[in-house]
């Protein structure tokens, strides 16, 4: 797919619907692309898809352009627009951004080549919302919050009572980021009971200098989600007076818990 005069068939999702998922308008996909249509698949399993010009998504174009990240921030929004909109629609396994094929037929086919797999991950995701957790930790107010603590408890008399202040402080430091990983770890275990699946995305701990302490996302069958989300509230109000800030967004298609399905 390097000829800059041709196009290509791009790919936004695999969905599985009955009726014309088309009848409503649909948002506009990445810039300079066609207009979004569907290729019938199988029964009720269609491929939404734009005709791409290489001269902007063929293989070198798209290579010079990965270090704008700019460039590639607004292709990921529009290409996940146009999948949460058909995820309105049934349900939906979404394609990593950029996945182009030499044309139509191509891209069928290779998806039907895989039909048995990909009516396995329509299964286990169908009826089920992602959702996604965050659980920041503001150092410096946890940090005020202990150390007034610490100030409270009998304080001795000269050189001694500056060793022992020093000593107090850090072994607070280090308390606080222990508390962190070990709020992390309650909160994602008790998160991931009332989903179906989860999964953990968490920066490496490196003392008190990473304020995200939980980055995870959880696959939630839609009957439970206002469960869910009770859960995530009750968390938040009683982790909150102690510097932690939790955070929930969703529902998303589930772009976790897809892998590739072809």
């Amino acid at each position: 797919m390097t000829d800059a005069n041709g196009t290509a068939t791009y790919v936004y999702c695999l969905l599985s619907a009955r009726g014309s998922p088309l009848r409503a308008r649909g948002p506009r996909g990445l810039a300079g692309t066609g207009a979004v249509r569907a290729l019938d698949v199988d029964d009720g399993l269609r491929l939404i898809v734009a005709d791409a010009p290489l001269s902007r998504y063929g293989s070198e174009p798209i290579e010079q352009h990965l270090r704008d990240l700019g460039w590639v921030s607004s292709c990921a929004v529009a290409h996940e627009r146009v999948i949460e909109h058909f995820a309105r629609h049934g349900t939906v396994i979404p394609m990593k951004l950029f996945t182009l094929f030499a044309g139509d037929e191509r891209a069928v086919d290779h998806v039907r080549r895989s039909l048995k797999r990909v009516r396995r991950v329509l299964t286990r995701v169908s009826d089920r919302e992602e959702w996604g957790v965050r659980l920041r930790l503001d150092e410096q107010r946890a940090l005020r919050q202990r150390m007034a603590t610490a100030a409270k408890a009998p304080a001795a008399a000269g050189g001694t009572a500056f060793l022992l202040r020093k000593q107090r402080e850090r072994q607070v430091v280090q308390n606080v980021a222990k508390d962190a990983r070990i709020e992390a770890d309650r909160l994602f275990t008790a998160l991931a009971r009332r989903a179906d699946d989860a999964r953990r995305q968490t920066p490496s701990q490196a003392g008190t200098g990473v304020s995200v302490a939980l980055d995870a996302a959880f696959l939630v069958p839609t009957k439970r989600a206002a469960a869910f989300r009770a859960a995530v509230k009750s968390a938040a109000a009683t982790l909150e007076p102690r510097g932690f800030d939790v955070t929930l967004t969703g529902p998303w298609p589930p772009y976790n818990f897809v892998g590739d399905p072809t």
